[in-house]
């Protein structure tokens, strides 16, 4: 069984919030926009976009009334400080998207932070130690020290067609912000990319200013593995099920947006769906069950969800493309022939699990603030360097959604490429079905 990266989160949230200051708290899920930073050596930026778009972005707040919240959890107002009493707003599941998609940005428009307050302070603790800093520093570079591209509600960019949608999955207890070097990058490139938060899975700030916490469930102490499988099997079927919801409010947005960004601008006939870690065995299953999606990238995911647990043994048809980190590549073995349309297996060298997210990228910030000379968090991300590992990881993701979805013939995904001799590359073809 492939070991997830697993946070605590669930006291933690109830900690942070006794020894952070006031002034950090807000009733709204973003805080103040930070402003571009003078001194480079104590913010971080991302690597330059490489595509001719600049990028906006948005949020929207849905709720499924056809299903039930499946997760017990608790909410916190940052303002108060206070657990909340009172009953939820729904019982219904409720998500959190967002929206980064390809811009025409003014100078005026808000830079948007790269992490809001909730979960911040929720992650404090449990990450603070790893980046070489207290709680209060962590949540205070973290929200106001990186800096992405995005823009907020910047006006759309014309083109000639609509933009080709990905849906991206985070791993288990991260919020899709986590992959925001990845998601500029594709949306740079003319991609709309919804990152979907997976809700009591990782705290969340609700535009009403409620955070909610991690469900007890996922408090895995005194668990035994056949618990561990069962309870994360479930939870890739209900994130496969936000899945399907999302499509279906996107095709409702794309009619009509109520904020008229994206209305007519989605490409719904071209959807791919990505993601890392829990959020790779989300791609499998949600291409199991939803046909709209034409191909999917799974980002060195674990071994949970139908197709592994021998639920069932349907097949895939359409494009599918997983990159590893070294060593990982045993998960998928058992269900390899259950991959019938045209699939890609590639192995970066000197990678580990954490090199496919913002995670490889963020040390050089706490490592100006820490005084120390290494970060415990670099022991999770291989020896490649990072630049190098989210280069390659853009490369080949690229081609690959711009073979499957924008339909261009890409070299790259014909044979091993000498551009990148950290990959393995293997290519299995389409078989033929009767």
């Amino acid at each position: 069984m492939k070991q997830l990266y697993k946070i605590a989160l669930v006291t933690g949230l109830a900690a942070a919030l006794q020894v952070l200051p006031q002034s950090v708290y807000s009733q709204t899920p973003v805080q103040e926009t930070p402003e571009t930073p003078a001194d480079t050596t104590l913010s971080l930026q991302f690597p330059p976009l490489t595509g001719p778009y600049q990028v906006g972005k948005t949020s929207y707040y849905w709720v499924d009334s056809d299903r039930a919240e499946t997760y017990t959890y608790e909410a916190y107002d940052l303002q108060t400080q206070q657990l909340l009493t009172t009953p939820p707003p729904t019982d219904r599941r409720e998500l959190l998207v967002q929206v980064w998609y390809p811009a025409v940005a003014e100078a005026a428009d808000e830079l948007v932070p790269y992490m809001d307050e909730g979960f911040a302070i929720a992650a404090a603790e449990p990450f603070s130690e790893a980046f070489g800093v207290t709680p209060e520093a962590f949540t205070e570079l973290i929200t106001q020290h990186v800096y992405p591209y995005a823009r907020a509600n910047a006006a759309i960019a014309d083109a000639p067609e609509p933009y080709p949608v990905i849906l991206l999955f985070p791993g288990f207890g991260s919020p899709p912000n986590k992959y925001t070097a990845l998601i500029e990058q594709f949306v740079s490139h003319g991609y709309a990319v919804v990152g979907v938060t997976s809700t009591h899975e990782t705290p969340t700030t609700f535009p009403d200013g409620r955070v909610t916490t991690q469900s007890t469930v996922f408090d895995f102490s005194s668990a035994d593995e056949e618990t561990e499988q069962r309870v994360f099997d479930q939870a890739v079927k209900i994130r496969a099920a936000d899945a399907s919801f999302v499509l279906d409010q996107l095709e409702q947005i794309n009619q009509k947006d109520p904020q008229g960004l994206l209305t007519y601008r989605l490409d719904l006939n071209n959807i791919g769906i990505m993601g890392h870690s829990l959020g790779g065995d989300t791609v499998i299953e949600a291409m199991r069950v939803d046909a709209r999606f034409d191909a999917g990238l799974d980002l060195d995911g674990g071994d949970y969800g139908p197709m592994f647990s021998g639920e069932t043994t349907e097949r895939l048809e359409r494009p599918f493309m997983v990159m590893f980190g070294e060593g990982d590549s045993f998960a998928l073995q058992s269900i390899y022939p259950s991959f019938l349309g045209d699939t890609y297996r590639l192995t970066i060298q000197g990678s580990m699990h954490n090199s496919f997210s913002d995670m490889a990228l963020l040390p050089p910030l706490f490592l100006a603030h820490s005084g120390q000379p290494t970060l415990p968090v670099q022991n999770w991300l291989g020896s490649i360097e990072p630049e190098r590992a989210t280069e390659i990881i853009n490369a080949y993701g690229l081609a690959f959604f711009n073979q499957y979805l924008k339909h261009q013939d890409e070299r790259l995904l014909e044979n091993a490429s000498p551009n990148y001799p950290e990959v393995v590359f293997e290519f299995y073809p389409k078989q033929a079905t009767y």
